[in-house]
């Protein structure tokens, strides 16, 4: 009887949390920015940042990283040179875009943009404190993949000595592979070819973003 009770109360949590979640707004999704930023469980030269529950690195050089989930790609780009510059984001909100929006919050600058590009698949752009985060996904996992891209992008930390002395002993190497990575019809392609198709269950990977 216990069992058949906590199955049937876990359904419902189910159930509601992706109706939560596919219900939310644009700026629902993008305000999720102002929750306690996740500390840190993925380590990388320079920085570090948190990796959802349910996603994994399928490939990662100095500065950037596919990640992956069963149904989603997030191609991720960290600038060291742009953060340890200390860079001015200049972003001019594009009313051609769905959605398109600047982000300033705790003293740090971004944007984001989504936009339909065709057959419900919608590419998603976000920049925010010095990394960027692109994706291509269908209009069911729009809000989600904004979910786990702002959680990651929040997260980022930087090591100021370690990029110093990279910059300094000229390890920064900032290639073509990783600026074609970020070329918005390399990403627009690639992902219109790696889209799973509609059977696909679109389970969350990460309920806790929605507490």
């Amino acid at each position: 009887m216990k069992i058949k009770l906590f199955l049937i109360i876990l359904v419902i949590f189910c159930a509601t949390g992706c109706v939560n979640l596919q219900t939310l707004s644009y700026d629902d999704a993008l305000n999720t920015l102002t929750y306690p930023k996740k500390s840190p469980n993925t380590h990388r030269v320079g920085y570090q940042y948190y990796l959802p529950q349910g996603l994994a690195i399928e490939k990662a050089e100095d500065s950037y990283s596919i990640i992956t989930s069963n149904d989603i790609t997030y191609y991720l780009y960290v600038d060291l040179i742009s953060y340890i510059n200390n860079t001015n984001i200049t972003y001019n909100v594009d009313n051609s875009k769905e959605y398109s929006k600047k982000i300033n919050y705790n003293d740090k600058f971004g944007y984001i943009e989504v936009n339909l590009v065709k057959n419900d698949k919608y590419l998603i752009e976000i920049m925010y404190n010095y990394a960027k985060i692109e994706v291509m996904v269908e209009n069911r996992l729009v809000n989600k993949a904004i979910i786990n891209a702002i959680s990651i992008l929040n997260s980022v930390e930087y090591d100021d000595l370690v990029i110093n002395n990279l910059i300094s002993e000229d390890l920064l190497n900032y290639n073509e592979e990783v600026f074609d990575l970020f070329n918005k019809e390399d990403v627009l392609n690639d992902n219109l070819d790696n889209i799973e198709d509609d059977s696909v269950n679109d389970q969350l990977t990460d309920t806790d973003f929605l507490n």
